[in-house]
């Protein structure tokens, strides 16, 4: 890579042709031997533009990739859950070699080994053919990396005329130097040497020129003067001083002693070297009100104490105001006793309200003078400055506490290089690319820790305060609306304190106005609102595009408000791909904005989430993110409905979807499981807005109704009265018929079908599409039947299977079948099977599963009529069997149900006993009402079997409680049973 990407097999190059393949396998190699999400290698193959085949795309250029590199098999380049990772071994790639050849060459540079200098940069320099990775864009992510390797070339090349010069070889040096002068004007190492070498080769009037152009460009263009290198070079080209005579490492000669130092005397030497060292002790005081976090404590002591061949390094990361550096604190202040050479503290005000974050020369230069160093005697490069760091540690028991750090780039230049120091640093980003380190990550505290906090923050936890046993559910509401975060508590508790007479509830009350909290939660210099907005603004404040995005992402979520947040629906909000959205998802959970409690769905904290809705004021910014979000959610229950029951597409006049977008059927169910809560919630704020129409919140809403009537019956009816009522607002008729007969199918399910019958009927009325009454029709028959209205149920059946015939719909006449067979059962059960086997029939060629499960149970309960409960049970199993399709939960409940009833008529009774409550186990989780009360009914029969007729009984009074307001057949039989005693 030190050059354009080449690959060598080790006989031959193999060449890798194309640009796409060329930048992905750069991007695999500077993350080599780590994972690369698929997100972050689409967005450097393909960057905004990504296309909607990107993925797999991204596919075959690996399956091409690894051809090429003849890994077939995928030994080296490995698939990963998220992405790919390749496995490069460190001689197999040229920027391991030379980076490892420059740690050698720059300590052989610090121990003035100048042989061993010579050696180990020539080895570097030997592997550079070029400007690093020159002929790929920089999307692919190598503009940093390029950058640290060009750095390291030059210092090696320092380093290596620093050892030429002290050797006294300066000739052979000129030429290369002044070239490099000119490529590099203000680099003062280059000037120096050259200064130095051209005296030694007696040309002082091109020494002192070069001298004069470098001082003038550096007032001229920095306003500051040459360093001390540069100046003492100056000096002794002046004075006319040669170049000292190099000090070449050799081995010591033992010294004789003629009698052996005692022991006491070496001790006594020992302590008056040490005693000349300050020993600093920088650490604040810890928290006064510190509660919890006792696990992440000794996690820290024990890594921080942790005997190793390096430093111990520890990072706490977290959001704003979560109590990382009282918790570094609090920690540090109990390892006093184990780092007895002192104990520095800095803050490198990486999250500072108006303060930049320290420079590294600075942090060095803080550091150094809390060690006792001259601050005369401090090198002005911050390289100079942090090995002359690593040298005062050296050999010390000292911790360092840097609070407060921006980056790992702010940290790296502080941390000691041998072991026997420890560093904690705190931050809100992970900092993960710091190496061997524990990385705690700081969530919110407990609810008992939250509530304690509050109590000693506001000196009301003292015995003779009974008041606080009286406010304890007040104290718990109160931490829940400060998200238990520690800053917020402790806001709160001093408020309280600040007004002795001001109860819990009073505070409770102002901070349950989402508009008000982050007003009542800023007290002095303690404030919510300004901790995120420092995090926030410095995202605004970059020139990185993914910070940007990050930083639009944040209001978008505000104007939204949902409650959590896939990349995908942010990148319809925010019209970028979705790689960019989960990359700037990504980013604001890297600095403690956002949380990531499943893969690809975000959530923000409470607190966050209040400070993110004040980031667009504006209302038609807002009313713009609220509407494309619901753009998205149409687009996507659309494709489920259409996946789900096709048929339902097309009735209920929902948008086409495109064949490249379509959905499979167990898609379309984990899709809306995981979107479900976030469409409910849009629904319902954008139902309560003053620019809502009927007819743009009918249309997700209807299209999710296939969903629905599989998962969730209850949702559906709430949110179509939401329909309704906007419907009958717009007088959109189309809206309201589709609500009416959705609100109807819940009645049905639910047993309550006199109010199914009385809202299909008003929808009938509003409807001419004949595909629609042929399907109202079909669900009036069905209720009803339920209500012993056979005339009418049988007219209002045939109807709709004319239409079904008519119109040449499958699934229609499926259903319409099916209930017509179930209204002659009673009477002729073996016309109902014909009925029955006609329906299982057009389901399956209609691929409706719905039907055919159905259709099969109710065969089942025509045998069981006949008295043939072995059949029967045949047909129930056969109705229950593992299929391609997935049964609404009515229908999977009556065919367990029959089932059971099966087994019992068959004697099979603890089978029967097993099933039935294992039904009844789904039904309580499903908090089912009506399918509890059924299920509950043929559990007492089987008890009442079993000659357990208490229980029999507990059970049937517990079904008529939960039957008692529905229509059902069952209501009647239970007060049958129940009267008999």
């Amino acid at each position: 890579m030190l050059g354009t990407l080449t690959v060598h097999d080790g006989t031959a190059e193999r060449p890798i042709r194309g640009p796409k393949a060329r930048t992905l396998l750069a991007v695999l190699l500077l993350n080599a031997d780590r994972p690369v999400s698929l997100d972050r290698l689409v967005d450097a193959l393909w960057g905004e533009r990504a296309p909607a085949t990107a993925e797999a795309s991204l596919r075959n250029l690996v399956a091409r990739l690894r051809r090429s590199l003849a890994d077939e098999d995928g030994t080296r380049l490995r698939a990963t859950p998220a992405g790919y990772r390749l496995v490069v071994a460190d001689e197999e790639l040229d920027t391991r070699r030379f980076e490892a050849a420059v740690r050698r060459a720059h300590a052989a540079h610090e121990a003035g080994d100048l042989p061993a200098v010579l050696a180990e940069t020539a080895t570097a320099l030997d592997l550079w053919r070029g400007e690093p990775l020159a002929d790929l864009p920089e999307a692919a992510g190598n503009g940093a990396a390029c950058e640290q390797w060009q750095e390291s070339r030059l210092q090696a090349l320092e380093w290596r005329f620093d050892a030429e010069l002290r050797l006294g070889r300066p000739h052979a040096l000129i030429p290369e130097l002044t070239r490099l002068v000119g490529e590099h004007p203000l680099r003062e190492a280059f000037h120096a040497q050259l200064i130095r070498a051209l005296q030694a080769t007696g040309d002082r009037a091109r020494a002192l020129a070069v001298h004069q152009r470098l001082r003038t460009a550096l007032v001229e263009e920095l306003g500051v003067e040459p360093g001390p290198a540069v100046r003492e070079a100056h000096r002794r080209l002046l004075a006319e001083q040669p170049e000292p005579e190099p000090e070449l490492l050799s081995e010591p000669e033992p010294e004789l002693m003629s009698e052996p130092v005692p022991v006491s005397e070496l001790a006594s030497a020992s302590a008056s070297v040490a005693a000349e060292r300050p020993r600093p002790a920088q650490l604040p005081s810890p928290a006064a009100h510190f509660v919890g976090r006792q696990e992440q404590l000794e996690a820290l002591r024990r890594a921080l104490l942790a005997g190793s061949d390096r430093t111990a390094v520890a990072v706490v990361s977290g959001m704003a105001g979560v109590g990382k550096s009282a918790l570094a604190v609090r920690c540090a202040d109990g390892l006093r006793a184990e780092f007895p050479d002192g104990q520095l503290f800095l803050n490198l005000r990486g999250a500072t309200p108006g303060l930049a974050p320290l420079t590294a020369h600075a942090a060095l230069t803080a550091l150094l003078l809390g060690l006792g160093t001259a601050p005369g005697t401090i090198p002005e490069d911050a390289g100079g400055a942090a090995a002359l760091l690593r040298t005062a540690l050296a050999g010390t028991r000292t911790l360092l506490v840097l609070d407060d750090a921006a980056d790992p780039a702010q940290v790296r230049p502080l941390l000691p290089a041998t072991p026997g120091c420890a560093v904690l640093v705190t931050g809100r980003t992970p900092m993960h690319t710091l190496d061997h380190a524990l990385h705690l990550r700081l969530d919110a505290l407990s609810e008992r820790d939250s509530i304690a906090l509050v109590e000693r923050t506001a000196g009301r936890s003292t015995a003779d305060r009974s008041v606080v046993a009286i406010e304890q559910a007040d104290l718990a509401r109160l931490v829940r609306l400060c998200g238990r975060l520690p800053l917020a508590l402790r806001i709160a508790g001093a408020r309280l304190a600040a007004r002795r007479t001001l109860p819990v509830r009073g505070l409770v009350g102002r901070l349950e106005e989402p508009a008000d909290r982050l007003d009542e939660l800023e007290l002095d210099d303690l404030s919510i609102r300004q901790s995120l907005a420092l995090t926030h603004d410095s995202l605004r404040a970059s020139t990185r595009r993914p910070d940007l995005r990050a930083a639009d992402a944040l209001a978008a979520i505000g104007a939204i408000d949902l409650p959590d947040y896939s990349a995908l629906l942010l990148s319809a909000v925010l019209q970028i791909t979705p790689a960019q959205a989960g990359a700037a998802l990504d980013r604001l959970v890297e600095v403690a904005l956002l949380d990531e409690p499943r893969p690809d769905r975000y959530a923000p904290h409470d607190l966050v989430r209040d400070y993110a809705r004040e980031l667009v004021p504006d209302p038609t910014e807002r009313t713009r993110h609220v509407r494309a979000a619901l753009g998205w959610y149409l687009d996507l229950s659309t494709r489920m409905a259409l996946a789900i029951d096709p048929s339902a597409h097309q009735v209920r006049r929902l948008p086409p979807v495109d064949d490249a977008d379509r959905l499979d059927r167990d898609t379309a169910f984990d899709l809306g499981d995981a979107e479900f809560g976030n469409l409910s919630t849009l629904v319902e704020r954008v139902a309560g807005t003053p620019w809502a129409t009927a007819a743009e919140v009918s249309l997700p809403v209807r299209a999710l109704a296939p969903y629905l009537r599989v998962r969730r019956h209850p949702e559906s009816f709430r949110l179509n009265e939401l329909v309704r009522r906007l419907a009958l607002r717009d007088d959109d008729r189309t809206a309201l018929a589709h609500a009416l007969s959705d609100m109807a199918h819940v009645h049905f399910v639910t047993g309550r079908s006199l109010q199914g019958v009385e809202l299909l009927d008003q929808s009938l009325a509003l409807v001419d599409d004949p595909a629609h009454r042929r399907s109202l029709l079909g669900n009036r028959g069905l209720l009803l039947s339920n209500l012993g209205r056979v005339q009418e149920a049988v007219a209002s059946l045939e109807e709709s299977l004319a239409l079904a015939v008519q119109t040449g719909d499958l699934r229609s006449q499926a259903t319409v079948l099916s209930a017509l067979g179930n209204l002659l059962e009673a009477d002729d059960p073996h016309l109902a099977i014909a009925h029955h086997q006609r329906s299982v029939e057009a389901g399956r060629r209609s691929d409706f599963g719905d039907a055919v499960s159905a259709g099969l149970a109710n065969i089942g309960f025509a045998h069981l009529r006949l008295d043939d409960p072995a059949t029967a049970l045949d047909y129930f199993i056969e109705s229950t069997a593992p299929s391609p399709w997935v049964s609404p939960w009515h229908i999977v409940l009556e065919n367990r149900r029959g089932q059971g009833e099966a087994l019992r008529r068959l004697g099979r009774l603890e089978e029967a006993l097993d099933l039935v409550r294992d039904l009844l186990g789904q039904a309580t989780a499903l908090q089912d009402a009506f399918a509890t009360g059924t299920i509950e009914h043929t559990h007492g029969l089987v008890l009442r079997d079993l000659g357990r007729l208490p229980e029999a009984r507990a059970a049937w009074r517990a079904a008529l409680a939960r039957l008692g307001t529905s229509s059902h057949q069952a209501v009647a039989e239970l007060r049958e049973l129940l009267a008999a005693g």
